[in-house]
């Protein structure tokens, strides 16, 4: 994987917290307004052949009243939930500086086990896993695609890539 500049402090951070936190206390329309346009798409395509919907009845889930919402993004959590060992763990996670990638793709590595000390050097922790994220609409979102993407790049497993239809 070649080596993308490191930011320390960028949205990026913030977004993970917030999504992971969101994963952790089961809000759907928290999750749902951290997903990008595309990931967003796919689920909603999940949620069709689950359902056995036409596409057009199972598209443009809206946050935070719409009804289909959870099952929409239940895939999803579980997904996260088992990779990343549980709802409880998922608070325990640190976040590293943002990896840019280019303008519209970043990346932040899952520090697991990472304990009181909130700074530490590289070469005193592990990632298990990344979490990436486009820039779009003028926010930082997380992206299912390139999460695998870069998480096969980096020989990390994909925290969201367990989706099971």
């Amino acid at each position: 994987m070649r080596s993308p500049r490191i930011q320390f402090e960028h949205p990026t951070q913030l977004a993970t917290t917030t999504f992971l936190r969101a994963v952790a206390n089961d809000d759907p329309p928290a999750i749902w307004e951290c997903l990008s346009r595309e990931t967003r798409g796919l689920l909603e395509g999940l949620y069709a052949a689950r359902a056995a919907l036409a596409l057009h009845r199972a598209a443009g889930v809206a946050a935070p009243d719409d009804g289909r919402l959870a099952e929409v993004v239940s895939p999803l959590r579980e997904s996260i939930v088992g990779a990343l060992g549980g709802a409880e763990r998922l608070g325990g996670f640190g976040v590293s500086g943002a990896r840019i990638v280019d303008r519209a793709t970043a990346y932040v590595l899952l520090l697991p086990d990472f304990g009181e000390e909130r700074i530490v050097t590289e070469v005193d922790w592990k990632p298990s896993h990344l979490l990436a994220f486009v820039h779009e609409s003028r926010e930082w979102l997380v992206d299912l695609g390139r999460t695998a993407e870069l998480s096969v790049e980096a020989e990390l497993p994909d925290p969201l890539g367990a989706i099971r239809r």
